[in-house]
């Protein structure tokens, strides 16, 4: 197993995709978040508006409005992790490169679990290439009265990190069941750029603010950071508010939307719960891929 690990690395290593990918990441991420933190405190001021806020007192310097510029950073890059996981077992398919690699392996099951090791590694290369960009923008672009503690900055850059793990073996797995590269980048374009988007913001206006959008792919995966800066958000208001004041559960409840929906998760559920959605999404196209490709006809 070793040994095809090292191999995989070699495949990666040797060509240009890995950093053909990351540098669109960087920059999209730095981009993104700047533009996001620069507009923070148009954010932080209609949020104010809320009556939780107004009835308590609480001041928008207070809140660490600059995680929602992190979460959308990481939410819109994490489209690079995911084609280059497409693209893992894809291009060697559609090549037909794959096929001396099963033959010279001592079987297919090696072959793929050495694969999955592998482009969760890069997964998570991926994860911590892009949390370091999107803190940078939000530095680069953030009122500073606006920017999280490190525990809360942490959290946020964790669920990120995690997203794009999770986006790379969930392309993976979709390139593994096509074996095609280009319908395998089509698909997974078309859904992450468009149809998950805006279909959840269908559907979570049909259905008043309802849930279901974050049961979605794309609502859940874009739950794992949404949800996270809502809790750090809210905690923040509790630990000000203290026992001084009862907090209604309407306006509790319409804070942590309106925060969720500025965060690009509307309808998502915890970071917990998004995160295991997320996940069970994600293990039902990587496994079946790995299993359709055990199964392939290779010759």
């Amino acid at each position: 197993m070793g040994r095809l690990i090292s191999a995989e690395f070699r495949k990666i290593l040797t060509t240009r995709l890995w950093w053909a990918l990351a540098i669109p990441a960087v920059l999209l991420a730095v981009g993104w978040a700047w533009g996001v933190s620069a507009f923070v405190t148009d954010i932080a001021d209609d949020v104010a508006d809320s009556d939780l806020l107004a009835t308590t007192g609480i001041e928008v310097s207070d809140m660490s409005w600059s995680v929602l510029a992190l979460t959308r950073a990481m939410n819109i890059a994490t489209i690079f992790p995911m084609v280059f996981g497409a693209l893992a077992l894809a291009s060697e398919i559609n090549r037909k490169t794959i096929t001396t690699t099963f033959l010279t392996a001592s079987s297919r099951a090696s072959v793929l679990g050495a694969k999955a090791i592998t482009y969760t590694i890069w997964g998570l290369v991926y994860g911590v290439v892009v949390a370091g960009a999107a803190s940078l923008g939000t530095v680069l672009g953030s009122n500073p009265d606006y920017l999280p503690e490190g525990g809360d900055w942490f959290l946020v850059l964790m669920s990120g990190i995690i997203a794009c793990v999770l986006w790379t073996l969930l392309g993976m797995g979709v390139g593994a069941l096509l074996g095609s590269p280009v319908g395998a980048l089509v698909l997974l374009l078309v859904y992450a750029s468009f149809v998950g988007p805006v279909g959840e913001l269908i559907l979570f206006g049909v259905t008043e603010g309802s849930h279901l959008t974050g049961w979605m792919p794309n609502g859940s995966a874009n739950g794992l950071t949404g949800a996270t800066a809502s809790e750090v958000l809210f905690g923040q208001v509790q630990e000000i508010v203290g026992n001084n004041a009862v907090l209604a559960q309407a306006d509790i409840e319409d804070f942590d939307i309106g925060v969720r929906f500025a965060a690009g998760a509307p309808g998502a559920y915890s970071l917990w719960v998004s995160g295991l959605i997320f996940l069970g999404w994600t293990m039902i196209f990587f496994v079946s891929g790995l299993l359709r490709n055990q199964r392939r006809d290779i010759t």
